[in-house]
């Protein structure tokens, strides 16, 4: 899965390094300090060699190149904005259990390990320029993207950030320096293939990267927010208002989006058997399946899983497991445990597992669900030390 790292410096696209010299812009892999001006007038002295008759010294990936200009005569440059309508209609607020090795812990996605409440929301961000905006091959370029040892590939790191609003416009909460595997994920306008993915990392005009709801730190913690209407604000590239960008664009008045959420109370009365309207993907309190209860002995720590190296019980393509205290189904809030990919497993199957306390009614009862939501291919089937009622 894709996931965010911390931002480990926050200047404009130079990153960590200095402003070149004239003449050395092309060849240090570093963008000198830019704005959207710049792309009205070429700049030879940051291009080696001097570009030919007709073309503009411009912009490109993470250095300047010769390029022909647009209709209009200037740089063709990215314009990458962010969609409000779909952080909105994604938004939800569910529990999940975080152990102490966890990557979003270690990551500093969350503060601390145990049960935490997530606003969970997608951030849609097509690029809706004249030009592509490409980052290259993270090895190329170690002081723009960092590897997650936990996740196993690179990030470009503090691409977006997110700031939760309360009705006065204070901050209640937000969401760590998010940083993305920047790649052509879904099509806008274009109906040219994607050129871009997280080994060539980048966003093609009329394509989109998407950073699901469903994805590890992809939200802001909100276990101490009171219930209530909030503002998700999602910045990305530095934002509308920001003095300098990690990335050169037209325009930065679209780099900010304001979408409106509902924090729930607490345990709410939730269905997890119900059908998810509309579709959701990852942890949910909707489309599980009551894989049966069974008996424990009070006090004893039980394992439960669907295969893998966890040894009990299989599994089928990528999937979710809970654990709900007594013999009834139950939301995320009231769950004592929940699992993932703690099992492993040989690709693709990514089985899940958990370990709990047995409760004091020596009942619990198990529910599984396929990770992306509806797909049949993805099934659980769940085992235990334990007796099935």
């Amino acid at each position: 899965m894709r996931s965010p790292l911390v931002l480990l410096c926050s200047l404009v696209i130079v990153a960590c390094a200095s402003t070149p010299p004239a003449g050395d812009g092309g060849s240090d892999g570093a963008v000198d300090a830019y704005t959207p001006s710049d792309a009205n007038a070429d700049a030879p002295h940051l291009c080696t060699p001097d570009c030919t008759a007709g073309q503009l010294c411009c912009p490109v990936a993470l250095s300047y190149e010769c390029v022909a200009p647009t209709a209009a005569g200037v740089c063709p440059l990215p314009d990458l904005s962010v969609d409000q309508g779909r952080a909105s209609s994604s938004a939800r607020v569910v529990w999940q259990y975080f152990a102490p090795t966890d990557c979003a812990l270690v990551e500093e996605c969350v503060v601390a390990s145990g049960w935490r409440r997530l606003l969970r929301f997608d951030t849609f961000t097509p690029n809706v320029g004249t030009g592509d905006f490409r980052m290259g091959v993270p090895t190329a370029h170690p002081d723009l993207f960092q590897f997650s040892a936990c996740h196993m590939h690179y990030h470009f790191n503090g691409y977006a950030s997110y700031t939760l609003l309360d009705s006065t416009g204070a901050t209640a909460a937000t969401g760590h320096k998010q940083a993305f595997c920047l790649e052509d994920y879904e099509a806008t306008t274009s109906t040219a293939p994607a050129a871009y993915d997280c080994t060539n990392q980048g966003i093609s005009v009329g394509w989109g990267d998407l950073y699901g709801a469903y994805l590890d730190c992809q939200w802001i913690d909100v276990t101490d927010v009171a219930p209530g209407e909030y503002t998700i604000r999602i910045d990305i590239n530095g934002g509308s208002a920001a003095a300098t960008h990690l990335i050169p664009e037209i325009s930065y008045d679209n780099n900010t989006a304001n979408a409106h959420v509902t924090i729930p109370a607490d345990n709410p009365a939730v269905d997890p058997l119900a059908a998810c309207s509309p579709a959701i993907n990852g942890v949910r309190d909707c489309g599980w399946l009551n894989a049966g209860t069974f008996t424990c002995t009070p006090g004893t720590t039980v394992t439960v899983g669907c295969g893998g190296s966890c040894g009990v019980g299989s599994c089928m393509g990528d999937s979710l497991l809970r654990v709900c205290p007594d013999s009834a189904p139950c939301g995320s809030h009231a769950a004592l445990a929940q699992g993932d990919s703690e099992c492993g497993g040989t690709a693709p199957n990514d089985c899940p597992g958990a370990r709990f306390m047995c409760p004091l009614s020596a009942h619990y009862t198990l529910l599984t669900a396929s990770y992306d939501y509806g797909v049949t291919t993805e099934t659980c089937v769940p085992a235990a030390g334990a007796t099935l009622l």
